[in-house]
């Protein structure tokens, strides 16, 4: 079935459009519409379309740049170009940009509906050789694991022997020896569990077959992935290394930006130096892997080169625990479980790499205990010293995944005790806040002058204050006043606009109409039953 996403500036085309495709006897659904470039990548980002007909020229958008987003974030997307204007030039652009069709205005419903015919023809076509294509997935989950380390081992056993390597690499359809060699390796962040397994690797596999459509004819490949990361060994014929260089780190960027754009969970571009001999591709492949282990301080969805970190230099990379401690502390502040579990697994998993020392393991955290103890200690005013009897489960306990468990409850506790300070804090402000408008109704009271009192923004006092008390401070302060006025009522000898002016409304109509909406009869109508009721 198409999925379409329409995109035009002018709102009767695209109606016109529905119109026309409605019509149609081919299975769709317009999963969205557009008027702009920005409105659209947002629909498509949400909706994933198969298909989207853009018109090429949008005010201040243009089509062609559309086109040039989706042809990097969702290659497999079909793309329709309409356009007013008979333009070979931009009939050529588009043609560049990957679009399967350039169709004028005024629209002719038979071409599209031919269109719409063929694109769903090739689309089903796309579908029945992925399904043919996954039906391998047993033999691919037992053989493309083992795949990489066989790869190596031919290079290794043969390195005096080149034509051996390549006549082995031959049979199995590889061609990758070439003057240059630079790896880029790709770590998803997952937590994977024996359920998500296949789905998983299932999900990698399909990323790791688009991945490489990006990269160009001239460029050898070979590429091995498992259910958490895919490694890519691009080999060239080029004698100019710094133009190697610039088009593998360009493909990289393509490549993160197709994955922030479509991939919901954290990732880590490594990217290795150029190396000249296949005998060193092995420790290229380690760097490529060791440089995407620094995302931990550098950051998530980034390209990180090894000579970005130095890894040429030092050989290896070393953890620096002193940034994960940091970043996990400020989660914990800011209460975000989601993000300090992550990193407190990304501390477990620099943890590991130190050598199978266990001890050295268990005291990196119970150093991680103690700092996170003292300083929540310090800012919330917790335990004043560290727990013994969790320095003693750490310090008893032989499984590194124990030791982090136990830390995650520590963490999940702390997280659960900062909230209710918090809400006990602001619960104290919110009641500070009514006090004050219940003693000064009758002022020109207003939310800046409130927040002046109290110590707050006015944008952070009203969004408090809304959350707590599911009201705004307007309608509080109307609603304190309104029921004052009704004491005041009860004195006859009140004129309306007296009882008015004793609550802080200045406008008598206006604080009629208030009291109307609020108790459902006027002033007046008020006082009337307030008498009878006597």
């Amino acid at each position: 079935m198409l999925n379409i996403v329409l995109v035009d500036d002018e709102q009767l085309i695209i109606y016109h459009l529905i119109k026309i495709i409605s019509s149609f006897d081919i299975p769709h659904k317009i999963v969205g519409t557009a008027n702009n470039n920005q409105q659209a990548l947002t629909i498509i980002r949400e909706t994933h379309p198969n298909l989207v007909i853009t018109d090429i020229r949008m005010g201040g958008s243009n089509g062609l740049d559309l086109c040039d987003m989706l042809t990097i974030t969702m290659p497999h997307t079909k793309i329709i170009i309409l356009s007013g204007f008979d333009d070979f030039e931009y009939a050529q652009k588009a043609l560049r940009c990957n679009v399967f069709n350039y169709l004028l205005k005024p629209i002719n419903e038979k071409e599209l509906y031919a269109q719409l015919v063929q694109v769903n023809i090739l689309l089903e076509q796309e579908k029945e050789t992925e399904a043919k294509n996954f039906m391998l997935k047993e033999q691919l989950r037992e053989c493309l694991p083992l795949m990489q380390e066989w790869f190596f081992k031919i290079i290794r056993e043969n390195l005096d022997n080149p034509e051996i390597i390549d006549s082995t690499f031959c049979l199995f359809n590889i061609d990758i020896l070439n003057r240059s060699y630079q790896v880029l390796f790709i770590d998803f962040l997952q937590d994977n569990n024996a359920q998500e397994i296949e789905k998983e690797f299932i999900n990698v596999s399909r990323l790791a077959q688009t991945i490489t459509l990006f990269i160009e004819d001239d460029l050898k490949k070979i590429y091995f992935y498992d259910t958490s990361s895919i490694t890519i060994i691009l080999s060239s014929d080029s004698s100019d290394m710094v133009e190697v260089q610039k088009r593998n780190y360009h493909l990289a960027d393509r490549i993160r930006q197709y994955l922030d754009f479509n991939y919901q969970h954290p990732f880590s571009i490594g990217l290795s130096t150029i190396v000249q001999n296949i005998a060193q591709l092995r420790q290229s492949v380690k760097d490529a892997i060791a440089a995407s282990k620094y995302s931990f301080y550098i950051g998530f969805n980034e390209i990180i080169c090894t000579t970005d970190v130095g890894l040429r230099n030092v050989g290896e990379i070393v953890p620096n625990f002193k940034y994960i401690q940091e970043d996990l502390l400020k989660y914990i502040r800011l209460c975000d479980s989601q993000h300090a579990e992550q990193f407190l697994n990304i501390f477990y998993l620099n943890v590991l790499q130190l050598h199978g020392d266990r001890i050295l393991a268990t005291n990196k955290f119970l150093e991680l205990y103690y700092y996170l103890s003292n300083s929540l200690s310090q800012e919330f005013n917790f335990d004043k010293t560290p727990s013994q009897k969790i320095v003693i489960q750490l310090e008893n306990c032989t499984n590194l995944e124990k030791i982090k468990g136990i830390l995650s409850d520590y963490v999940n506790h702390s997280i659960q005790n900062i909230e209710q300070l918090r809400t006990n804090k602001s619960r104290k402000l919110i009641d500070k806040a009514k006090i004050y408008i219940q003693t000064n109704y009758a002022d020109d009271i207003s939310l800046e002058s409130i927040a002046y009192e109290i110590g707050l923004s006015a944008c952070y006092l009203s969004t408090l204050f809304k959350n707590m008390e599911m009201t705004s401070i307007k309608e509080y302060i109307t609603d304190v006043r309104i029921e004052a006025s009704k004491k005041y009522l009860h004195d006859i000898n009140l004129k309306i606009y007296e009882v008015a002016a004793n609550v802080g409304y200045t406008d008598s109509r206006y604080f009629s109409q208030l009291f109307r909406k609020k108790v459902g009869y006027t002033p007046g109508q008020y006082r009337e039953f307030i008498k009878s009721e006597t």
